[in-house]
C-alpha cells in the first residue's frame, strides 16, 4: 500500500475518533455519518452502489474537497471503475463545476493512479467478493422473476441487476437464436451490439455452435491471433473492451435459446467463478 494513501486512511480514521468520542456528545455529527452511512451503503433499491459513489466524486470535485474526493475515489475504485470510465468521471465534473477544478482533477488522478498500483494481479476482483456480489444478484433476481414467463423479460432483468451490481461488468446481453444457424442481437445493456452473429464466428458463434461456456482472459491476445491466422475468433464491437465471457442459454430440452455474452474493460476479469454463476443462472431461470 503506498505511504499517502496509508497517510490519508489513517488520518482520516483518526480525526473521526476524535469528533465521534464519547465526551464530546456529538449527537448531530452522529446522525450526519449515519445519513452518509446510509445513503452510500445502506439503501439496496434505487442507484446502484457504484452510480451512488461516482455521484458523490463529481459532487466532491465540484465542491473541491480534496478530502471527499480521496475517500469517493477509493470507493469508485473498490467498486470496479476502470480507467476510461474515471476520465469520463474528471471531465463531467469540470465541465459542472469550470476550470477552478483543474488544480483539483490534478490531485485526484495523482491519488488514481496511487491506487492502481495497489490493484491485485492478474484479476482486480477476490474471489469472495465475486461471490457476494452474484449471491446478492441471483436473490434478488428470484424475488423478481418470480412467476414472470416471457423470457424477454427475463434477459431485460438479469441484464439490468447484473450491470448494475457486478462492477467490473461493462457490456453485457443476449444474442438469441434465430433457428437458422444465426444469432440475433436481443436485450443488451451497453454500447452498440452486433445485430447479426453467424454460428461458429467470434464468440458468441462459437459459444453457439459448441454450446459451451468461452472465457477470453485477454481479447488483445486474441486479436492478434486472429490477424494472423485470418481467421474470426472475435467480433469487436467496442475495441475498449479487454475481457470477455459467453454462456449458452438452453432450455429443458437442451434446444439453444440465446447466448449469454458479458464485456469487460479490465485485463483477465472473468474466471470459473463467473462461469459456475453465470451458468447457474442461465439454468435456473430458463
Amino acid at each position: 500500500m503506498g505511504k499517502p494513501i496509508d497517510n490519508f486512511r489513517n488520518e482520516r480514521s483518526r480525526l473521526n475518533e476524535r469528533i465521534l468520542a464519547k465526551e464530546n456528545h456529538a449527537a448531530i455529527m452522529k446522525r450526519i455519518y449515519a445519513m452518509d452511512t446510509f445513503a452510500y451503503h445502506k439503501r439496496n433499491e434505487g442507484l446502484s452502489p457504484k452510480i451512488k459513489e461516482i455521484m458523490g466524486l463529481v459532487s466532491s470535485m465540484v465542491l473541491r474537497c480534496d478530502d471527499c474526493i480521496k475517500y469517493h475515489l477509493e470507493k469508485c475504485f473498490e467498486l470496479g471503475v476502470a480507467n476510461d470510465e474515471m476520465m469520463d468521471i474528471f471531465g463531467i465534473a469540470n465541465v459542472v463545476g469550470g476550470t477552478i477544478v483543474i488544480p483539483h482533477t490534478r490531485r485526484a488522478i495523482e491519488y488514481w493512479e496511487l491506487l492502481n498500483k495497489t490493484r491485485p494481479e492478474p484479476s482486480p476482483f477476490s474471489k469472495q467478493s465475486k461471490e457476494a456480489s452474484y449471491q446478492e444478484v441471483f436473490d434478488s433476481l428470484k424475488a423478481l422473476l418470480y412467476d414472470v414467463e416471457n423470457p424477454i423479460s427475463k434477459m431485460a432483468t438479469i441484464n439490468e441487476l447484473m450491470k448494475s451490481n457486478i462492477p467490473y461488468f461493462y457490456w453485457v446481453g443476449f444474442y438469441l437464436n434465430d433457428g437458422n444457424k444465426r444469432l440475433n442481437v436481443g436485450p443488451y445493456q451497453g454500447t452498440h451490439g452486433c445485430l447479426f452473429i453467424k454460428f461458429g464466428e467470434g464468440v458468441c458463434g462459437r459459444v453457439a455452435a459448441s454450446q459451451k461456456t468461452i472465457i477470453i482472459e485477454d481479447l488483445n491476445e486474441v486479436n492478434e491471433q486472429q490477424t494472423q491466422e485470418k481467421t474470426k475468433l472475435h467480433i469487436s464491437c467496442d475495441p475498449r473492451c479487454n475481457s470477455e465471457i459467453v454462456v449458452p442459454v438452453l432450455d429443458k430440452q437442451g434446444y439453444l435459446i440465446a447466448v449469454f455474452d458479458v464485456d469487460s474493460l479490465h485485463i483477465n476479469a472473468f474466471d470459473a467463478v463467473d462461469q459456475k454463476w453465470i451458468e447457474e443462472i442461465m439454468a435456473y431461470f430458463f
